[in-house]
């Protein structure tokens, strides 16, 4: 792994010693198998002596950096993390007890088909921020979204998962994770309606596997890149789904990213870091898979090459330095190639976040080893080094994005200066 970026010198700049936010992988196993997802989805639940080491570790870490922030957010992930069972929650809730001087906000991503009465209620009763993966109407969310084995449709499942927890809870909205694929690019109106009806603040999820600047034969693997929308896909549906939304009078629905955009449009002035990194990325973010080992990404717990150390036997200071260290490499390497750097000219570079490698390069990278028949921890082999010089740092949707903010910038301008 170490050859394949740019080698120090490099001192780590102090980010080790931020507050740790643990994102949990509770299983790699998951009862659905998406059209569109790639993840090795086997493997049984995390023990809880793993959990332990890793509640135990975190606190101590978060206390030595900030001994006056007594909030530990963890968040629970899969795979399918209620695939763990009402057991597995309970003991977590006991673990936890044991830092009666703390408070713990649990948050847990679900596709919503396992949850019960009971689960429900136990999750609501422990005040967990339960999110669901919900794509749109049941037309949209069934394309893809099918239980693993049977292969039959999930919609019905997830909704009443959904409305079960929601019932327990008493919230009024619920936060959904929504992938958008070419499928559902062109249908911006239904999907706004979908979720202003289901009363949800929505994160978009748009699809971006592609390979266009990896493959010198600029070709696909399997279909994968048909899930991806073009760039001119996604700068029109973006407009129309703000315009719905920002001039929506209503109020029951929200949508992260857009909030966000309208954000940044009122405060040019905020400057989210160097590019390479997806917008929702946190360098404070470690993610824990069920065997201990400690990734920097959810996307990459299926290739220990990238894995940043183990929880049982590095520190968590140690880990932290390793991540700082491999995301420096991730950046020098991809501005190796200047010319092939949109980021630097473009008036929303130090916004944006640009392109995500690891969510981005790194996945169409590992599908192609496979389709080749590598094993994932042989990914590299699947680029060889004369397009190493000719990948691109920015995201795919460049042009797209740049006529949705052009947009946006244009509405804000003319709603101050009706307010005005």
């Amino acid at each position: 792994m170490d050859d394949l970026f740019l080698t120090p010198p490099y001192v780590p700049q102090g980010d080790q010693h931020l507050p740790v936010v643990p994102q949990i992988q509770v299983t790699r196993n998951c009862n659905l198998a998406c059209g569109y997802c790639f993840q090795d989805h086997s493997g049984g639940i995390i023990g809880l002596s793993t959990v332990e080491t890793i509640l135990r570790r975190v606190i101590a870490h978060n206390l030595a950096v900030d001994p006056f922030n007594k909030t530990i957010q963890v968040y629970w992930h899969g795979g399918e993390p209620l695939l763990a069972g009402l057991d597995f929650y309970r003991a977590v809730i006991r673990l936890e007890a044991q830092y009666p001087e703390l408070s713990f906000q649990n948050r847990i991503q679900t596709n919503g088909t396992l949850m019960t009465e009971e689960m429900a209620r136990f999750l609501a009763d422990h005040h967990f921020q339960v999110g669901f993966s919900i794509d749109g109407p049941q037309d949209i969310h069934d394309l893809y979204r099918r239980f693993r084995g049977s292969r039959a449709a999930t919609y019905e499942a997830a909704r009443r998962g959904l409305e079960c927890y929601r019932g327990h809870a008493g919230v009024d909205r619920v936060a959904v994770i929504a992938v958008v694929t070419r499928a559902s690019i062109h249908r911006a109106a239904e999907l706004f309606e979908f979720f202003k009806q289901l009363r949800a603040v929505v994160q978009l999820d748009i699809y971006d596997v592609r390979w266009l600047d990896l493959l010198q034969e600029g070709g696909r693997v399997a279909g994968w890149s048909d899930f991806a929308p073009r760039p001119d896909e996604v700068g029109r549906f973006l407009i129309e789904l703000f315009d719905l939304w920002f001039w929506d009078q209503d109020g029951l629905v929200d949508f992260n990213e857009l909030r966000q955009e309208v954000k940044l449009a009122l405060q040019p002035e905020i400057n989210l870091g160097d590019p390479y990194d997806k917008k929702r990325c946190d360098f404070r973010r470690l993610i824990f898979a069920p065997d201990g080992l400690v990734f920097s990404c959810d996307q990459w717990v299926n290739d220990a090459q990238t894995a940043l150390g183990e929880i049982h036997r590095d520190s968590l200071e140690t880990i932290l330095t390793n991540k700082e260290v491999l995301w420096e490499k991730m950046k020098q390497r991809l501005r190796r190639s200047g010319k092939h750097m949109a980021c630097g000219g473009c008036e929303w570079g130090r916004q944006c976040g640009g392109g995500c490698f690891s969510c981005m390069k790194y996945n169409a990278m590992l599908l192609r080893a496979r389709a080749a028949g590598l094993p994932d921890d042989r990914w590299v082999d699947a680029v060889l080094p004369p397009v190493w010089e000719e990948i691109r740092g920015e995201t795919y949707f460049c042009e797209g994005l740049r006529a949705f903010r052009r947009h946006l910038q244009e509405a804000v301008r003319r709603e101050l200066a009706d307010v005005g």
